[in-house]
């Protein structure tokens, strides 16, 4: 394999608490004194702080996919990594690491040594690869019996957002007096028979507000309350009940069991496909008056049949507060409006055809050449001292390099095939519906609505919505 010019860099760390990167930066000195011994070029560093690797973790390691990315378009051509326990703890994810590299070739190296050049090599450093991943469920298995041994003291998991009804960073050891009484002053509506809806307004008519969003109750915020094992002093355990918290708790568990028997016998089954988005603009409307998520539906009037988009009085509004209730639109022309948006967004995104390099890099390339010379020329007259030059061209090349390396890429990315956006979002089959939503919310972020008006004939003003599009001030939104 011939020697890597453009070689990047992964520098991980687990935990930061301190948030000073010490970790990450000793190793990428290691790793840059193995590139300088090896004679190999570092082109960029891929630093990925605070972020686990191991098999528990479900955050997703954007720098590392980046990184990856950059391989496979040939941006980088070399891997250089602190240990194999830096770049992966999953034995899944290096057996797919090392797929990558074989097809793609770039380099790869460690500080430790590891070899991925001959059969061997790669088998000891799969074997690493599973030492690491052994040590990473150790851990979570210790983890998993302290929790455990912890729950069986009776004493509930401390961490999540406060619940209503617990003091702000007590680790729900204390309660709020006053949130307890509106507590227990809806056990005793649900007991009479009253319903969850009851409960949120008899809250909300009281000033109570939802402990983290300050915003206004509803029935299923009410719902969250009660159905949460806290409030009735329940240590679960993955799912298993394993006894009474030792702290203080707003309903006893006998008052808890008995909410439940009452929410479960009001309860009744989704419908086969309920929850399933059904409309291409769900959730981007946005009610111009009170700023509330506008819902969509069909509705049959005099025997005609047709989906409309509105303002909902249940929904929370932007302020907080319950939705007005004043828009009340059909949907089909406001569709029809977006679908315009986001096709002559997709017509201006379609490739053009392109003579040279992309993004105008022979330009910067040139201009980036001529200063090279331009420098060489005031060195060998005496106009510069030879610091001063080295330390000039250093960085002149440098830069060189890199918009050579992306050069490269571009011819890489241009040379394959891509999925034309505008053919598949006029395929309007049900089954393609995620995928255009998709492409919509690359489009638009969201749509105000307002109202016409009742009795209206002809079509609507085109100023009876405004849409936000991707990225766009506030101030440069498109009607």
């Amino acid at each position: 394999m011939a020697r890597p010019k453009r070689v990047g860099i992964y520098v991980r760390i687990s935990k930061d608490r301190k948030g000073q990167e010490l970790g990450i930066q000793r190793q990428e000195k290691a790793c840059r004194d193995l590139c300088e011994r090896l004679g190999w070029t570092v082109l960029k560093v891929y630093p990925e702080n605070d972020t686990s690797a191991s098999t528990t973790s479900q955050r997703k390691r954007k720098v590392y996919t980046e990184m990856l990315r950059d391989a496979r378009d040939g941006v980088i051509d070399g891997i250089v990594v602190y240990s194999i326990d830096r770049l992966t703890r999953r034995i899944a994810e290096l057996t797919h690491f090392l797929e990558e590299q074989k097809e793609h070739g770039f380099a790869f190296a460690t500080t430790e040594g590891e070899d991925t050049a001959t059969a061997n090599g790669r088998m000891i450093l799969t074997i690493k690869g599973a030492v690491a991943q052994q040590e990473t469920e150790r851990m979570s298995e210790r983890i998993n019996l302290s929790l455990l041994q912890r729950r069986e003291k009776g004493k509930p998991h401390a961490g999540g957002s406060r619940l209503f009804g617990f003091k702000e960073g007590s680790n729900f050891q204390e309660l709020e007096p006053e949130e307890v009484e509106h507590i227990q002053l809806g056990y005793k509506m649900l007991m009479d028979q009253r319903t969850p809806g009851d409960v949120a307004r008899a809250w909300n008519d009281k000033g109570v507000r939802t402990p983290e969003a300050r915003t206004v109750w509803d029935i299923h915020k009410v719902k969250r309350v009660y159905r949460s094992e806290r409030i009735g002093g329940i240590v679960t355990y993955k799912g298993q009940d394993l006894g009474d918290s030792v702290y203080p708790h707003p309903l006893t568990r006998e008052e808890w069991e008995n909410v439940q028997a009452v929410l479960d016998s009001r309860a009744t089954p989704a419908k086969k496909g309920a929850g399933k988005r059904k409309h291409v603009y769900s959730g981007y409307l946005r009610c111009g008056h009170c700023g509330s998520t506008m819902r969509i539906q069909w509705a049959t009037i005099q025997g005609r049949t047709f989906r409309r988009t509105f303002c909902h009085s249940a929904q929370v509004g932007a302020n907080g507060e319950r939705g007005c209730g004043k828009v009340n639109r059909r949907y089909d022309w406001i569709e029809a409006r977006l679908n315009e948006v986001v096709e002559a967004a997709l017509m201006k995104r379609r490739p053009q055809p392109q003579s040279g390099s992309a993004d105008g890099l022979d330009e910067e390339i040139q201009v980036l050449e001529e200063r090279i010379r331009g420098l060489r020329s005031r060195w060998k007259e005496g106009g510069l001292d030879d610091e001063d030059y080295f330390d000039s061209l250093t960085h002149l090349r440098t830069d060189l390099q890199a918009l050579r390396a992306r050069e490269a890429a571009s011819v890489v990315k241009q040379s394959r095939t891509e999925t034309d956006a505008l053919a598949v979002w006029r395929d309007e089959d049900m089954q393609n519906l995620e995928r255009r939503r998709a492409i919509v919310a690359s489009v638009i972020a969201e749509c105000e609505v307002f109202s016409v008006g009742r009795g209206r004939k002809k079509p609507p003003e085109l100023d009876s919505i405004r849409v936000w599009p991707v990225g766009a001030e506030r101030d440069q939104a498109e009607d």
